[in-house]
């Protein structure tokens, strides 16, 4: 009896011990804590503006946090390979341009319009990795190398001056609401997520672009088609900045030649604070929806609280700053 007495509380103990680590590690989880300061921040908020947490400006920050959250996806796939993606901010403001031209400019309807502005992001992507795998050059050089010359397109393409009259049917992909309550960015956010989602954690394909970003070296000897992986990570990163340039320009009305500008900075800002790693192999999507959500209530508060627009970058750049000394102080940890 004594001996089955203490085996039963060794293993209550255990299972208590058990519970405690579990709460300790889930403390410990960057995604975990960041969803607690986003909650605290719009709570601190409304406590001083109480329309922060009205229904219409909750639509706004889910909204823009969606918009923001699919492009941050995107660009989490070269990061996840150890790459970076510097042009999604030129590549969002392509996209919405290119649609918005094929629709107004050749009198395409509106699905093919926007199929082939996604088309070119492919090509875009595609064009990326293969530098990055056919001449070694990081993604860093050849990304930066379209972030000019893509704005430099736009610019051609519109003479500085946005393409306007897109039809009501085009525009309600950035302005319209499923049930009058959920903005249809957020749909196609939800789809993009379970697609990276499902990619990353349940694939074949996904192990081996995370293997990429964690030893590139090990996974190329075990026989994985690195190239491959590479290649399309740039083509998702730079579809969905395509797809967000289609978005934006739907809720502007209007193909912006200026759409874009400084979005890279938010996306890498949000997969950073949703725990990916710029030295690669880590990172998942909710974590990073988690990050974008608190990019999404940061720059709403801004807004609602009257602080200085000049003050909007310099914050959130301190924030990327916050984010990569944690990425670096855990790394030097383990």
């Amino acid at each position: 009896m004594n001996e089955v007495a203490s085996k039963s509380t060794a293993a209550a103990r255990s299972s208590a011990q058990i519970r405690m680590d579990s709460l300790r590690n889930l403390l410990k989880v960057s995604e975990f804590v960041i969803f607690i300061v986003v909650i605290v921040l719009l709570i601190g908020g409304a406590l001083i503006n109480p329309r922060i947490m009205g229904v219409e400006n909750l639509k706004i920050i889910t909204r823009d946090t969606a918009i923001l959250a699919i492009a941050a996806i995107g660009v989490a796939f070269p990061i996840i390979t150890a790459g970076i993606d510097l042009s999604i901010g030129s590549i969002v403001g392509l996209g919405g341009v290119l649609s918005a031209f094929f629709i107004m400019n050749w009198g395409m309807p509106i699905f093919p319009s926007i199929l082939l502005a996604l088309l070119v992001g492919v090509v875009i992507g595609w064009i990326h990795g293969l530098f990055v795998t056919r001449l070694n050059m990081h993604g860093f050089l050849i990304t930066l190398v379209t972030l000019g010359v893509a704005r430099g397109g736009i610019l051609v393409i519109t003479n500085g001056i946005p393409i306007t009259g897109l039809p009501d049917e085009y525009t309600y992909l950035g302005q319209g609401y499923l049930f009058g309550l959920i903005p249809i960015p957020v749909i196609l956010c939800v789809v993009v997520a379970i697609f990276a989602h499902y990619l990353l954690r349940y694939t074949y394909i996904g192990r081996q672009i995370y293997a990429v970003g964690g030893n590139i070296e090990a996974t190329r000897l075990s026989g994985v088609n690195i190239n491959a992986r590479v290649v399309l990570c740039y083509v998702i990163s730079v579809v969905c900045a395509s797809l967000v340039g289609v978005i934006q320009a739907g809720r502007l009305s209007l193909g912006h030649p200026a759409t874009g500008e400084g979005f890279e900075l938010l996306a890498i800002t949000a997969c950073i604070l949703g725990g990916l790693s710029l030295m690669g192999g880590q990172g998942t999507v909710p974590g990073i929806l988690v990050g974008s959500a608190l990019i999404g209530v940061l720059q709403n508060l801004m807004v609602m609280l009257n602080i200085n627009p000049y003050w909007h970058k310099i914050v959130i750049g301190l924030v990327l700053l916050a984010a990569i000394t944690f990425d670096y102080s855990r790394r030097k940890q383990n």
